[in-house]
């Protein structure tokens, strides 16, 4: 796999979709020029904020992985730090650092973290930086590097990104052999700190293999988790990362089915108020990856299966109950329910007769980890194509291949749904090999021929601009993103104001602005106050115009969509349409 570009129906040709992409574009090119503008006064940390700001306009979709633009940006900055000395710890154990942007609740790259700091059969000490944590760090977080005579180190978040680079270089290189970085895609700090030869070698876990992400020139190794050659792919020719990739799974505790217990799964179904002998589906993943595309509607595909099986109860965990979802509860008399994001979806397992992958956009981790359970598992119709849709080793060895088509996903489900025989050995053989691939001492095989081919130190790689991913797969992946999106304008200007940094439209900006009018979404008050702004900041010296931004940002918040005035004026609008308040 795979050069092949699977025919999307007709999403590729949507145009509400292209001038998304093309305006996401023109922003994205906005703000590198802001940041080539700041670097010109001299304004290093105003310079670097616009970098930030259009790496995260970058990962609102997956048409291009990297910018070769911006990497030489933030390198750029690079020399301007202090370079301590490296001593590296000779033979073994090593001192291996986790750098986060955050570390969240022990879910997806996190628990991977976790997980590999708790099971590295070598002494090996484990530390943690977090470039930019605002909740709690986890007890059982400190507990476990505390374990492994490591320490957390929580850096101020609103300290300027050149000084988080510092100390996060001047640690790297006197406290540490390895950097395994699990930082956000748009994150620069690391690339600032490592953006020179020397020091520690520096992985780059690839979490987010779909998206822009920041670091392809300081990776010595890119750590991909999906065991897929499409990932492999997208990572050397689309991030640029050539043959620097090693391949670890995501790791799973081991054995994880035994929370399928008889007692456990009556618990969970009294929690989950489900009926004791009802056959029951779950799915798992987060809102917008169940957004409606033409032909691929899974709340509609929900209602099919509970309507030929009138037992039948399909549990959405970590999807909200909008409209529809509303009225499909009623409309089933609560045997389609979604629960709102989980912490915990041990009760989901535990519950479950069958995973279903949510579609358009699934959820390989969720799915592993459902499978690892012992559930049988139907993935996502073809006309979900990985990476939007799952796909790996796991799959590959089982023979298992995604349905031709909904009705195909539907089918497979009833099967499963009504033969408990086929239920139960589909299940272990998910389980079994999952357990081959992402748990044990398989995992551990694979976590030690990474450490072997671990470089002994740190070098900075020459970045091409890598092409574009293939048209339709980016319009796929954008069909579902553009609907759930607010609009980038208003994030990115209002996020550029709060942070000091004066934003100016240029010709070319305003231009794009003009072209894209058909497609904006912020609320006329808004559009008309960015306007107003931009138009006074064209005369106003731009060393004096904080005033101005401090206006605009304090009327941007009397204007927020939630705030009063907004449910005001379109309270007043219905009203003047006749309609009720």
């Amino acid at each position: 796999m795979t050069n092949a570009v699977p025919v999307l129906d007709r999403l590729d040709l949507d145009p509400v979709v292209r001038e998304a992409l093309e305006f996401r574009r023109a922003m994205f090119d906005w703000c590198l020029r802001e940041a080539r503008r700041a670097s010109e006064r001299g304004a290093v940390e105003h310079a670097l904020q616009w970098n930030v700001l259009a790496a995260r306009l970058g990962c609102m979709d997956c048409a291009v992985l990297a910018s070769a633009e911006l990497e030489s940006n933030v390198l750029g900055f690079a020399s301007r730090l202090p370079v301590p000395a490296w001593a590296p710890t000779p033979g073994r154990p090593r001192r291996w650092l986790h750098v986060f942007s955050e570390a969240g609740p022990s879910a997806g790259h996190s628990a991977m973290a976790w997980r590999w700091m708790s099971l590295d059969p070598e002494p090996n000490s484990h530390s943690l930086v977090l470039l930019s944590q605002r909740t709690a760090v986890a007890e059982q977080l400190i507990e476990l590097v505390a374990r492994r005579n490591g320490e957390v180190i929580r850096m101020d978040p609103d300290l300027p990104i050149l000084a988080r680079a510092e100390r996060l270089r001047t640690y790297a290189w006197t406290k540490a052999d390895i950097v395994i970085l699990h930082v956000h895609p748009w994150e620069v700090v690391p690339t600032l700190a490592f953006g020179i030869p020397g020091g520690p070698p520096v992985l780059l876990l690839n979490h987010s293999a779909h998206l822009f992400g920041v670091g392809s020139t300081i990776a010595d190794l890119m750590i991909n988790t999906r065991q897929s050659a499409q990932e492999d792919e997208w990572s050397s020719v689309y991030r640029g990362m050539g043959d620097r990739l090693v391949m670890l799974p995501l790791v799973l505790p081991a054995p994880a089915w035994r929370v399928r217990t008889p007692e456990l799964r009556a618990d969970a179904r009294r929690r989950l108020d489900v009926p004791a002998d009802a056959p029951v589906l779950v799915t798992i993943g987060n809102s917008y990856k169940y957004t409606p595309l033409p032909g691929r509607d899974f709340l509609q595909v929900a209602r099919t299966i509970t309507s030929r099986r009138p037992n039948a109860y399909v549990l959405a965990a970590g999807v909200f109950e909008d409209a529809r979802w509303q009225a499909a509860r009623a409309s089933t008399g609560g045997r389609i329910r979604a629960f709102g994001t989980q912490l915990d979806v041990t009760p989901f397992h535990a519950a479950a007769d069958v995973y279903i992958e949510g579609f358009p956009m699934g959820s390989a981790t969720a799915l592993l980890e459902a499978a690892h359970h012992g559930l049988p598992c139907v993935l996502a119709p073809r006309s979900c194509p990985p990476p939007f849709g799952t796909d790996g080793a796991v799959y590959d060895e089982m023979g298992v291949n995604q349905p031709a088509d909904v009705e195909e996903y539907i089918a497979r489900a009833l099967v499963l749904i009504d033969d408990e025989g086929v239920r139960q050995r589909t299940g272990q053989s998910f389980a079994n090999s999952v357990e081959r691939h992402h748990a044990g001492e398989a995992w551990l095989a694979k976590l030690d021929a990474l450490k072997r081919s671990i470089p002994d130190g740190h070098k900075v790689y020459p970045l091409d601009q890598p092409p574009q991913i293939p048209w339709p797969l980016v319009a796929f992946w954008s069909a579902v993103t553009v609907r759930n999106r607010a609009d980038p304008l208003g994030i990115v200007y209002r996020s550029a104001a709060r942070l000091g940094l004066k934003p100016r439209f240029d010709s070319s900006m305003r231009t794009a602005i003009r072209i894209a009018k058909p497609i904006r979404t912020l609320h006329p008050l808004q559009q008309w106050l960015i306007s107003c702004t931009d138009r006074v900041a064209g005369v106003v010296p731009i060393e004096r115009s904080d005033w101005l931004y401090a206006l605009y940002e304090w009327l941007a918040a009397v204007l927020r969509e939630d705030g009063k005035v907004m449910r005001l004026w379109r309270a007043l609008s219905r009203r003047g349409r006749g309609q009720d308040a």
